[in-house]
This record gives structure tokens, sequence and C-alpha cells, in this order.
């Protein structure tokens, strides 16, 4: 028997996702995967689980809960009929392009997260990489091919017909950009992703995972303008990765075919639950945020006092640095091994570039210490 025949060829093809594994001690720092390090204080420990102790999980969850979607409207001033939840945003963008018909055109900037290619590739549509510009990874403004401007934004800047024509067609495109991007940590230009909203011919995702680490407003107040946005939030960035709960935001033509093919009961009763006190106690969340936004600006000015990196300053819970010298990676490489120091590390174009996550004060100072240490090798 050949399974090989039984599964399509975008799936045999595909490279699978594989976090970083290295040795848990209690010498490791791991800051790879955009994690919070902050955990819940004693007390908030202790009224969390009296909160969740009578959640039955003999029943199945009750995602219509009325007290947490009236907490949900109001912490993001959406309605509830515009909104599903995910088991994570992987879940949301699995449900976004599984709704595609094949001949639509999945858009990506390079380098982004790497979820949207693979989630696209094994539901067989066809990618197209936006190379981002090498200065500051800005898009770029001809992102459109430069057509005539359209009568909807020709007061903006960078503001580009998209109506490129195909086989005497009209191509319909998807895009999906992380705001701010992963791994880059930047924000692209709200003229060309509005302009691009503006195209009859386009769904713009705008994904918001961290957008709570900038001063960025959300894109949730465009949905009413654009039928065509889909807006994307997670919680996993302040704290609670471990829930897996994210949330979609369109408007209703697009919100009520997603619901179609979402799967019930996706949401388990103790993150349900989890989310309703967490909402209640959001200001303790709030205040970590504030904490890692000044731990993020002052370990990106500490980092740019070392020779051997170029820094990148970031809009959210990380900063992203690329090697000076090629040369010297396989010797960065086996520090960071030696050190038990997790990182992100990329292939391809961005071999030589990393992305850290920020920290707490204490593992960001050990990171200085260690890198100090091979600067003064190099």
């Amino acid at each position: 028997m050949k399974i090989d025949n039984f599964i399509k060829e975008s799936v045999i093809n595909l490279k699978p996702y594989i976090p970083i594994e290295i040795e848990q001690d209690s010498n490791l720092l791991k800051l790879d995967a955009n994690e919070s390090n902050y955990t819940l204080n004693k007390s908030l420990k202790k009224k969390y689980a009296d909160f969740i102790k009578g959640t039955l999980i003999n029943l199945y969850p009750d995602s219509g809960n009325k007290r947490l979607i009236r907490l949900l409207e109001n912490h993001y001033s959406a309605n509830s009929d515009n909104f599903i939840f995910g088991n994570g945003s992987d879940e949301l963008i699995s449900i976004i392009l599984a709704s595609l018909k094949k001949d639509i055109i999945v858009n990506i900037p390079y380098p982004t997260f790497s979820m949207y290619e693979i989630i696209a590739k094994y539901n067989d549509l066809k990618v197209n990489n936006i190379n981002l510009l090498e200065d500051f990874f800005e898009l770029p403004p001809d992102i459109l091919n430069q057509g005539a401007a359209s009568p909807a934004c020709e007061k903006r800047s960078n503001c580009y017909d998209d109506e490129k024509i195909e086989n005497g067609g009209r191509q319909k495109n998807i895009y999906f950009f992380a705001y701010p991007n992963n791994p880059t940590g930047n924000h692209f230009s709200s003229d060309i992703l509005l302009n691009l909203l503006d195209g009859k011919n386009n769904i713009v995702v705008i994904d918001e995972a961290y957008l709570m680490f900038s001063d960025k407003e959300s894109f949730i107040k465009y949905l009413n303008k654009y039928e065509n946005l889909i807006v994307l939030k997670t919680f996993s960035k302040i704290g609670l990765a471990g829930l897996r709960f994210g949330m979609l935001f369109a408007g209703d033509k697009l919100i009520n075919e997603f619901k179609k093919i979402k799967l019930p009961y996706n949401i388990n009763s103790l993150t349900l639950a989890s989310i309703e006190f967490f909402l209640n106690n959001y200001r303790f969340f709030e205040k970590n945020v504030h904490k890692t936004v000044v731990q993020r600006d002052t370990l990106f000015l500490k980092l740019k006092k070392l020779n051997f990196i170029n820094v990148y300053k970031s809009d959210a819970n990380f900063i992203f640095f690329g090697l000076i010298d090629e040369n010297i990676k396989s010797a960065f490489d086996a520090f960071l091994k030696k050190h038990n120091i997790a990182i992100r590390n990329f292939t391809g174009r961005f071999e030589n570039f990393y992305r850290i996550t920020v920290g707490l004060p204490s593992e960001n100072d050990k990171i200085i210490e260690y890198f100090k240490e091979f600067d003064s090798t190099k």
C-alpha cells in the first residue's frame, strides 16, 4: 500500500512548521515565540481558580455566552454579529482560506508569519510573495503594478489601481498583512492598505496580533466601510497563549460565509470561561503590555550599541536584527546553543536574521550580557 496515493500533492510538498526544540531547564532563555513571560500574580491566580472551578466540562461549550459576548463587544467596540471565535488565529486563517475559490491569488509579504503560506498551499491556492523593501521592510509602493490611480483613492499618497487585467478578466486577490509585521516589527503604510481595500477585486486581511504594543488604531473601525476587510485578533501575545483564543471580525456577508464552515464547539469551555475572567481583569494585562513596551525600547537601545548586528525598531513585543558579517553565523548559532538561548532564526534570504522576544527585565539583561560577551570576540 502506498499512502502517497491517498494524500494530495500540495500536502506532500509542504514543509511543516516546527517550533524550536531546546532543552527545557532552569537556565533556558526562551525568547523565541513572542509569548509574554509575565505570569499571573498570586492573588489573580486564586481568583481565576475560584472563577473557573464551576465550569461544566461534561457539557458542550457555550460560545454564545451572553456575558462573554457583551464583554467582547465592549472591548472591541464591535457587534457580535460581526465576529467569530477561533482556536487561535491559525484556525481563523484556515477558515478564510478554505472558503476561497481556487483561482484567487494569495498575496503575502516576505518575510511574514509563515502560517499564511502554509495554510494557503494545503488549500491548493496559488501564493504570490511580495518582497519587502530592503531598508526598513516596507511594502513596495508599486504593489498594485503602478496602474492609474482609481477615483476612490486618488486623494491619498501611494495610491494605485489594483484591477490588473489577466486573461481577459479581473484578477481576484486576497492579501494578508500582519500589522505590525512579524518578524520585522514595523507597520505597513495605511495608505497602501486602504488603497487595496478600495479595489473591487481584493479581500484584505489585517492580522493585529501585536497591535496592542503600538500606538496605531485598529482597522476594526473600517468594517462598516469595507465589506472586503477582515481583521484578526488574538489574546496570545498578552499572556494567554496557552488558551488558544482568537477572533475574526468582518462585515455581514463575509462573516456569514465563514460561519458556515467554522466547526461547532471549536473553543473549549475552560477557554471561554477564562476569557470572560480575564476581560473582567484586563487592567492587569494592560500593565504588563506597558512594561513590555518599556522593556522593548530599552532593549532596542542596548542592542544598537553592539557592533556585530543591525537592529530594527519595533512596534511589537519582539525585536528583529541581522548579523553584519554573514561569516559569523555559525559561531553565533553555536554561541546561542552553548548558552541555551532560544531566539528565532530564519532561512533563505533572511538566514542571517533573528527575532528576539522581549522578556522580563532580568531576561533582557542576561541577553545583553551574553551578546556583549559574543561582541567582544568579534
